[in-house]
């Protein structure tokens, strides 16, 4: 013989148990990358972006991949290592980024422009044919508008001549 429960023991369960669903239908989306994505960015050498509101990380290329006055030229052994962190970026769901390109102020600012974008969009060609997608207006030139350091000296100019990669959950 089967007892039911008291009809008010009934609906205070029935109360708790929608309040449960509930609570858990309202939790917030999880903000930022998770460990994994985070160890593989501080893996390959990127930091959390300077004064960034959206939790983004960048991995500034001027250490790794240098510009000459008037080249937009990657090295081979640069074009494989971009390779390789665009597949190690998509294993753990990182799919796209935004690829910034940089001059220094030598030259004319349209020509600056100009040179920006294609060193974009040669960073960006090796991380293309890893894996990773960019939508229009993830490759940009920035011209010589956003210099690290004076462009008054070799070394300077050398700073500005940049390829930026960022990364946002």
């Amino acid at each position: 013989m089967t007892h039911a429960a008291p009809r008010h023991l009934r609906t205070l369960f029935a109360l708790a148990v929608a309040a449960l669903l509930a609570a858990c239908q309202s939790m917030p989306a999880p903000k930022g990358f998770n460990a994994a994505q985070i160890a593989v960015l501080k893996e390959e050498g990127f930091i959390p972006a300077p004064a960034a509101t959206d939790d983004s990380w960048q991995l500034t290329m001027a250490d790794r991949l240098l510009f000459a006055t008037n080249e937009s030229a990657i090295q081979p052994e640069q074009t494989e290592r971009l390779g390789k962190l665009a597949q190690r970026l998509i294993a753990v769901g990182i799919p796209s980024a935004r690829v910034e390109g940089h001059t220094d102020s030598t030259g004319a600012p349209d020509y600056n422009q100009k040179l920006s974008e294609a060193r974009a969009q040669a960073v960006a060609a090796p991380l293309t044919a890893g894996g990773m997608q960019f939508a229009p207006g993830q490759i940009i030139g920035r011209g010589e508008t956003m210099p690290l350091s004076p462009n008054d000296t070799p070394e300077g100019r050398q700073d500005n001549r940049r390829v930026v990669i960022i990364v946002t959950p």
